[in-house]
């Protein structure tokens, strides 16, 4: 009887663990609570030059220098005692770099992984160059760059790391834009048919509060915009709880020098089994990401956004899956 009694009392007790921890991780999955932060607005107007296509539309191009020295003005404001050089650094590498660095090159026989594609037609141009700046007392600008994509028209969604930082300890972004179809322009500089200033920033709880090889689940967020310049593009549609495996194709602008500006991988997709992650996340051994894609749309063959891209690693690519909870969460 007593070995019966023990053989119970521990079934129980494994039963109680069980129960606790799913409980657990249903209430998490059920918080949809969001921190927003205001984003500091800069005034680009001085680095761009309109003019009108054949086609009919307005084309936009961009000075690099002129954009970077609008960046640095904008420093002087908030540190008004510095008066020592401004540096505009890459947040990965520390490394100086330019306006159009940032955008990387037309092409690169390396990356086979992933193909070049067009930054105009469905779903593509809906998709924006996500440039942040985070300004350090040191007199640095760290400068981070992403993908989001279009999704009501007062926002965009993206990855929770793009402009909330836990891997250098940052946090928030202190201001910054998107741009839409970007080119290089033949007399220098940048094309975009769209620019967006980002009015206010919004995560969730989870991704902030969570350790960062947790937060994984949670990495996911949206930009609220506002249009200083183009034509709006049209809205994703987005898959609200996609299936656990499937096919998908991520887009996103990279933004590393020497890679292709715009491109698109596509792969099978599964459900991690990561025990802390949830099952909130996709994982695809055929997706190929560089850095710069982050926060970009995972797409379905019928153009309905599933997943966010997060992060890759040891050949690994993960998503934020388009789950009821995250969606009503980038609706907020």
């Amino acid at each position: 009887m007593r070995k019966k009694g023990l053989l119970l009392t521990t079934l129980l007790t494994i039963l109680l663990s069980s129960v606790l921890f799913w409980g657990k991780a249903e209430a998490t999955q059920g918080e949809t609570d969001v921190q927003t932060k205001e984003a500091e607005s800069i005034d680009f107007s001085a680095s761009m030059t309109k003019k009108m296509t054949r086609s009919g539309a307005q084309e936009i191009t961009i000075d690099g220098d002129k954009w970077h020295q609008i960046v640095k003005e904008a420093y002087r404001k908030k540190f008004p005692d510095y008066t020592g050089e401004i540096r505009i650094t890459d947040i990965n590498s520390g490394e100086e770099i330019t306006f159009e660095e940032s955008f990387g090159e037309l092409d690169n026989p390396l990356t086979r992984a992933r193909v070049s594609a067009p930054v105009t037609g469905n779903p593509n141009s809906s998709i924006g160059k996500v440039k942040l700046y985070y300004f350090l007392s040191d007199g640095r600008v760290e400068h981070g760059s992403a993908t989001a994509f279009k999704i009501a028209n007062d926002r965009f969604a993206t990855a929770g790391h793009v402009f909330y930082d836990k891997e250098h300890g940052y946090g928030w972004a202190g201001s910054g834009s998107i741009l839409l179809g970007c080119t290089r322009s033949k007399t220098g500089g940048i094309n975009t048919t769209a620019l967006y200033g980002i009015t206010q920033q919004v995560t969730n709880m989870d991704w902030i509060q969570t350790p960062l090889q947790d937060a994984w689940r949670s990495d996911f967020g949206h930009l609220k915009v506002k249009l200083y310049a183009g034509k709006a593009p049209a809205n994703l549609s987005i898959l609200k709880n996609p299936p656990s495996r499937g096919y998908g194709m991520l887009y996103g602008y990279n933004g590393k020098v020497n890679d292709v500006t715009f491109s698109k991988s596509s792969g099978n997709l599964v459900t991690s089994t990561h025990n802390k992650w949830f099952g909130w996340l996709y994982e695809s051994s055929g997706i190929q990401s560089a850095p710069g894609m982050s926060g970009g749309p995972v797409m379905n063959a019928s153009n309905q956004v599933i997943g966010i891209h997060s992060n890759s690693g040891n050949g690994v690519s993960r998503s934020v899956k388009m789950s009821s909870t995250v969606v009503n969460a980038l609706f907020k």
